[in-house]
């Protein structure tokens, strides 16, 4: 019973923005940087080669005139790749993928990426996508901050889509991904288990080729 009370208190803390707000540096015509979040932790370890798989197909389809970056979650932020086009650099990155064991750091990665990632390429739009698992998050999770951070990504038009892999209970992390994909009109599935992630991950990568 603590930890229902725990989560609705924690959902209720999450900011929903109707509609965005402000004006942005960026324009339709700007290219896009794509800053792909994974989950690197413990909890993913059995998931590994479905999500080599998923990580493959979504480069496979993503513009070549996309920047991606490759950030993972395992215990605190790594980053994998710097922004880059070049697809081979983006294929190597994901075959050298694997867990860094530990808990899964998805929010304060995620704030970070955006300080360091996005918010500095005032040329580019702004993208997440976030492939993770769910599972409990340590220490007292920044709510302030990520509420701060949507209203400014909204803002910059940013735009975000996720997939979730968990089971039956929803945890914080699928609510931060289910609030963070529904505020700026993107993407969002769960999933099970991850024997699909090739095909939803191809899905994403369409939907980011569709903006260009």
């Amino acid at each position: 019973m603590r930890r229902r009370r725990l989560m609705v208190t924690v959902l209720a803390a999450l900011v929903l923005l109707m509609s965005p707000a402000g004006t942005t540096t960026t324009r339709a015509a700007d290219p896009l940087r794509v800053v792909l979040i994974v989950d690197s932790s413990t909890n993913m370890s059995s998931e590994l080669t479905e999500f080599r798989s998923g990580l493959h197909a979504f480069i496979d389809n993503l513009p070549d005139d996309v920047e991606l970056a490759l950030i993972s979650t395992g215990g605190q932020i790594r980053i994998r790749l710097a922004p880059t086009s070049d697809k081979v650099k983006m294929q190597q990155a994901v075959s050298r993928f694997a867990s860094d064991g530990g808990a899964n750091s998805l929010l304060d990665t995620l704030l970070e990426s955006d300080r360091r990632f996005l918010k500095p390429a005032a040329d580019r739009r702004p993208l997440f996508v976030l492939l993770t698992t769910d599972q409990p998050m340590l220490g007292e999770p920044p709510l302030y901050a990520y509420n701060n951070f949507v209203k400014d990504f909204v803002r910059r038009r940013g735009r975000a889509h996720g997939i979730v892999i968990r089971g039956t209970n929803t945890g914080l992390i699928s609510q931060i991904v289910e609030n963070l994909t529904g505020n700026t009109d993107g993407i969002y599935h769960t999933l099970v288990v991850g024997n699909s992630l090739a095909d939803h991950m191809k899905q994403v990568a369409d939907e980011v080729a569709a903006q260009q």
